[in-house]
């Protein structure tokens, strides 16, 4: 893709600035200046362009060109993990910036997806870029965005031209990896010792506001670093320095407060059925009278994932309906009660006491009763896009009951009552841990005691039968790979709280033990990934002994010297774990 014409000074032409000390992590001079006056036509469309964002950095520059002509914004998505309810969101900012005239550019990240610690091989990617292009066009739709006024295009379109591969030699020689690092902090998984591919992340991302000739580029606050980094960088190899709008991230339904798929419970699916919609309200995090909450730490405070819904999503989805917000209160407690504003529902929730309060239960059964009537036409739009949906997410798509009623089923996930879900690794909880202490166990020739860190507030005490074979002073510090969901068991008389994972030699008379291997910059306490599974959560708390004694028998080291189970190999942010101990 061509550079835009509006940039007129070239990366051979400009003398490069001294290497910046610090990004702007605070606000910068021309963020404090007074604002330019605007006609008001030109007022009324910056204000639609910042309307519910959370900051904006570069507001001067905004009105400048508001003065002139109308703002070009992109807007990316990484294609990893399967889009949910807070994609709305940005989809209603969107929104906003069409009416107020923008020119709109959404990016498929193919490319940066790949770099996230290939969480996705490319052919699963390029069936995750169909998926993805799919839904936000549905959700687009669903919210009355004309699709004729975007643009859509992905990464790989043009990051792979050699102008845009040029230009990421030319800023890699600028940066230091403590830029990127720092830069790609919340949005990249960083790790002790990182992988190239997510140094480049910022890189990447800074680079297309150049090639998408955007003059804003819009995203959530967990972005401003990178956002930053651009505005710092950009400016060393001759391009201009773009304006950034930062919407906020909406709270999971959680106590944690992430909207995460390790958090199965804190966000709503779009293929979410009716009663699983109601479920996760009803377990919803919420504190009567506190919008929100200081947690038992003192120090960390969580909003309620509820109310931001309501705010960021959906009395927009009302407005545009002309309806207003019902809660289904039962008769002897006065009824049901409507709400014309997202205002009126905060003050009745902060209330402790009285006619108008508004409790949780009551919020809870509104949202749901809400969210299945606005989800449940896309739902029947996802379960018909169920080829694509399982191409991209193997196991994680979902098919229509059959006629006579039933749930909707993921496939290959059986639709019987209680029958468990399919048998795969991902079922099992394996983890990076590091040995901090180990002892042998008093009166057996057998058995170690480590006390085994796994990202859990203190070290696990694990019981294994490995002193025939690994001498002690070869375990203190081993990094290495747990089972974590296995049921708490004696052996010894000695409590043990998980599995380490060791290969032996296929030739039995060998007696050969060793630890599977964990490559260097793996981050202790992080869980091992198998392609294609990557969504899929284990049994938690624990798993039963005879799925686990199946997993077991198929556990192996493959031709190549990499940890697998049948096909799968066992991943981590750092690349496979692998052993010496082939066949083992």
């Amino acid at each position: 893709m061509e550079a835009p014409t509006t940039t007129t000074t070239t990366a051979e032409a400009t003398t490069v600035p001294p290497t910046p000390t610090a990004e702007s992590v605070t606000v910068e001079k021309e963020d404090t200046e007074e604002l330019i006056p605007l006609t008001p036509e030109q007022e009324a469309k910056y204000q639609l362009i910042v309307r519910n964002l959370k900051e904006v950095i570069g507001k001067n520059a905004i009105r400048k060109i508001l003065q002139e002509r109308d703002v070009r914004v992109y807007w990316g998505t990484a294609t990893t993990g399967k889009p949910h309810l807070g994609y709305f969101v940005p989809m209603y900012k969107i929104a906003d910036f069409l009416e107020a005239g923008c020119h709109v550019t959404i990016l498929f990240a193919d490319l940066h997806a790949y770099l996230d610690n290939m969480k996705s091989d490319w052919d699963q990617l390029k069936a995750r870029c169909e998926w993805y292009e799919w839904i936000i066009k549905e959700l687009l739709t669903l919210i009355g965005v004309p699709l004729e006024k975007l643009k859509f295009i992905k990464g790989t379109d043009y990051q792979l031209s050699p102008e845009y591969t040029m230009d990421v030699y030319k800023m890699s020689a600028l940066v230091t990896t403590e830029h990127t690092t720092k830069a790609g902090a919340e949005v990249v998984k960083m790790t002790d010792h990182p992988l190239m591919s997510n140094l480049l992340y910022p890189i990447l991302q800074a680079l297309d506001e150049q090639y998408l000739g955007v003059d804003v580029q819009f995203g959530g606050v967990d972005q401003r670093k990178i956002f930053t980094f651009a505005r710092t960088h950009l400016p060393r190899i001759g391009y201009a320095k773009r304006s950034h709008l930062l919407n906020p991230l909406v709270p999971g339904l959680g106590k944690s407060g992430k909207m995460s798929s390790s958090e199965p419970l804190s966000k709503i699916d779009f293929d979410d059925t009716d009663s699983e919609i109601q479920s996760k309200l009803k377990q919803a995090f919420s504190v009567d009278g506190h919008p929100s909450v200081t947690l038992e730490d003192g120090v960390t405070v969580r909003k309620n994932g509820m109310l931001a819904m309501l705010k960021y999503m959906l009395f927009r989805y009302l407005e545009k309906q002309g309806k207003t917000f019902t809660v289904p209160r039962p008769a002897k407690w006065g009824g049901p009660q409507q709400y014309k504003s997202y205002k009126e529902v905060k003050s009745a929730f902060s209330l402790l006491e009285g006619p108008d309060v508004l409790k949780s239960g009551d919020l809870k059964l509104g949202i749901a009763s809400l969210l299945v009537e606005m989800l449940s036409p896309l739902r029947t739009r996802i379960y018909g896009q169920f080829a694509l949906c399982n191409k991209a997410y193997p196991g994680l798509a979902r098919q229509a009951a059959a006629p006579g009623g039933g749930k909707a089923a993921r496939a290959p996930v059986a639709t019987k009552k209680n029958q468990p879900p399919p048998l795969t690794p991902a079922a099992l909880d394996v983890r990076v841990g590091k040995i901090v202490h180990v002892e042998r166990v008093e009166g057996s020739e057998k058995l170690y005691k480590e006390l085994i860190e796994v990202g859990e507030e203190k070290p696990r005490q694990i019981v294994s039968g490995l002193v025939p074979y690994i001498p002690i002073e070869e375990m203190q510090g081993k990094v290495l790979l747990v089972i974590c969901n296995l049921k708490a068991a004696k052996l010894a008389g000695v409590n043990s709280e998980g599995m380490v994972l060791a290969a032996s030699s296929p030739d039995k008379t060998a007696d050969k033990v060793e630890l599977v291997r964990v490559p260097e910059g793996a981050r202790v306490g992080e869980r091992v990934k198998y392609e294609g599974l990557e969504d899929i959560e284990p049994d938690l708390p624990t798993i039963s002994r005879a799925r686990l004694d199946k997993l077991l028998k198929d556990l192996h080291v493959d031709e190549k010297g990499f940890a697998s189970h049948r096909n799968k190999t066992l991943n981590t942010s750092a690349g496979p774990c692998t052993s010496s101990l082939i066949g083992g």
